[in-house]
Parts: C-alpha cells; structure tokens; sequence
C-alpha cells in the first residue's frame, strides 16, 4: 500500500506517522514489521469505536496470527482517570502481559492519552502504537508522546513522555464522525496554522468553509492533516519534552484546559474550548500590547467558518477558571506560561506579565 510517512525525532529512538486512507488494513503487516517477536497484542478501545472499526481490526488480526487481548475504557473525558487505568493494568496483569507485547491504541484523544499512559507504567514500558480515529488525535495527541489523566485539579496533570512505536493514520475514519467531533478537531489544525504554518494558514483560507461543512471531502482531509502533523513532528522533534518551542503548541489550551475543567468535562469538546481558549489568548496579548489589533477578529472570523463557537459560556467567570489557570502544567514559580498570538502565523511565550491582565481573557 503508498503511504506517506513523516518522521518523528525522539531520545528513546525515532519512530514514523503513516498516513493513508484505508491504512488501518495494514495493522497485521506494520505490526510484524515494527514489534518483531510478539504475536500477541492489547487492542485498546472504548464501546462506540470498537462498534465502528473494532471488529474489523480485530479479524484482520486474528487472521494473521495475533492473539488480541481486548479493553475498553468507558466513553468519555470524565472517565479519564486513575480509576480506568487501574483497571486496564488489572485487565493486562492477570494475563501475564510481558514487555514485548505491545498495545495498540484505537480511538481518539482520551483512548490514546489513557492507552499509552497506561503502557508507560505498565511493567515499566510495554510497546504502543496508535490508530487514532478523531482528528484531534490523528493531528495532535497520537504524535509527541504526551501522555496523561486529568484530576480535579486540572486536565492532564498526571502523565509521562512517552513515545509510541508507531503512528498509523486513516482519513477515512474520519468520515464515521459527527459533523460536530469533526468541527472540533478543526480547532487543532487552525492552532497550527497560527503558530506558524503559512502553508496550512492559506490553505485554511481557501478551504475551512469545505472542511467544516457537512460534505466530507477525503482528500481536502488527508491534506490537512498531512500538514498539521507535519508541523507537530517537527516542532517535538526538536523539543521533545516540551522546554521551550513545544510550548508554542499549546495557544489556546491554558484558557481551553481550565474552561474544560470548569465544566466538569461535560457539555464541551475539546477543540471548541482550544478554540475559545486562543480568542481569550489574543485578548490577553492585545491588552499587554502584544497582539497585533484585530487578531482576535480575525480568528473569530476563522472559527465561524469552521463551525465552531466564538461565545464564551456565560456561566463560567473568569473566577471559575483562575484555579485551574493556577494549576497549568507550564506554570513555574506559580506562575503560567502564557502562548500569545503576535499576528496570524506567529506567537510568542510570555512570562514578565501582570496576572490582573489574565481577566480580560473571560467577556464580563
């Protein structure tokens, strides 16, 4: 099968993003290629993907010889904890996992995040490769090796660096998503294009009406994704356990994140809050003077047309999200990291600031 493949730097070995529609039939072969010995594999889930591709998977695999040991974590970002992953680590203790024997992660963002935090601690490192099926996964999440669990104290606050073996990406499962989740993962690739990707910026500017509307165009698809993953390669690649430009991916997620935790996890998706995350980014940074004016505009522009939303919720005060703000995993000395946008296709980090600024991030 032709594929591209994009390749990612990392101390523990590189590794490759292969990206083809129709790629997941591949799995058997890749697996044997990259893993070696072990016919033996954890196919890792949640119930409404194993429904949609799981079976599949799971034939194509048995009929190469794998024995596939099956989990699913329980749908959904308020699921993503310690509780689940003890009980995945329950599931793989008691069939006598070893190290060999990898994990393959099929699913979105929580899948992978809890898939390959679950691996890292796992008899202290088993073997993860990712089927991402969302396209915040297929852009974002399944590339870098971030992994992680959220707590009440914010998102993601417990985790490891820890790069899979393998990133396998098929368009086409995008096509089995919500008009709404497909939206959402927009959100992701418009932050690409403003921290930099003048490729991917005009290309958004000729085709984000197409890619947020109902019509689901493949190719238009494995374009966008080509270049957003393209961009998140490059940028862990060169930082890998995020000290300095990696940082720089984070635009819209320290307002996103606690807007996200504010709600519970509930009633919003991720890349709608990294969305209205990166609004609040730009009216902190023109306040401080750092935000060329009408950038916030501009990205209001861009989010209408990919669908999303550009209202804050009116029920969440800035008072609501000032301590999980606080809480930020690129907070140091007790205070956040600001990523802010200059202009569309550059940010900057911020730290020299006055926090009395940060609320204007929240409309009153």
């Amino acid at each position: 099968m032709m594929f591209q493949e994009i390749m990612v730097a990392s101390q523990s070995g590189p590794y490759g993003i292969r990206i083809a529609s129709g790629i997941y039939r591949c799995v058997p072969e890749f697996l044997r290629e990259i893993a070696g010995e072990s016919f033996r594999v954890g196919l890792i889930s949640n119930p409404t993907v194993r429904a949609l591709h799981g079976e599949v998977l799971l034939t194509l695999l048995k009929e190469q010889g794998f024995t596939v040991v099956n989990f699913d974590f329980q749908d959904g970002e308020k699921f993503k904890n310690m509780t689940s992953i003890q009980e995945c680590l329950d599931v793989f203790l008691r069939e006598k996992w070893e190290r060999k024997d990898p994990f393959l992660l099929l699913g979105g963002g929580v899948v992978g995040d809890m898939g390959a935090f679950a691996a890292s601690i796992l008899l202290r490192g088993v073997p993860v490769f990712h089927l991402p099926t969302t396209v915040v996964a297929q852009t974002d999440s399944s590339v870098g090796g971030k992994t992680g669990v959220d707590h009440a104290e914010g998102k993601n606050l417990i985790g490891s660096f820890y790069p899979p073996k393998g990133v396998w990406v098929d368009p086409g499962f995008l096509e089995t998503l919500s008009i709404r989740e497909r939206r959402s993962g927009l959100g992701e690739i418009i932050k690409y294009a403003l921290i930099g990707d003048l490729e991917l910026l005009e290309l958004l500017d000729r085709e984000l009406n197409r890619l947020g509307s109902e019509l689901f165009d493949r190719d238009l698809w494995e374009t966008a994704i080509r270049l957003s993953v393209r961009d998140k390669a490059r940028i862990v690649s060169e930082d890998e356990h995020e000290s300095g430009l990696r940082m720089n991916l984070n635009l819209g997620h320290t307002f996103g994140h606690a807007l996200e935790a504010a709600m519970g996890y509930s009633g919003i998706l991720h890349g709608e809050a990294v969305g209205l995350g990166m609004l609040c980014a730009a009216r902190v940074g023109e306040r401080l003077g750092i935000t060329e004016k009408g950038t916030e505009k501009t990205i209001a522009g861009m989010l209408r047309r990919a669908g999303l939303p550009v209202e804050w919720p009116r029920q969440i005060s800035y008072a609501r999200i000032a301590p999980f703000l606080r809480n930020d995993k690129k907070s140091r000395s007790g205070k956040v990291t600001l990523i802010l946008p200059v202009a569309p296709g550059h940010v900057v980090r911020v730290r020299d600031y006055d926090e009395t600024n940060l609320t204007v991030a929240v409309p009153v």
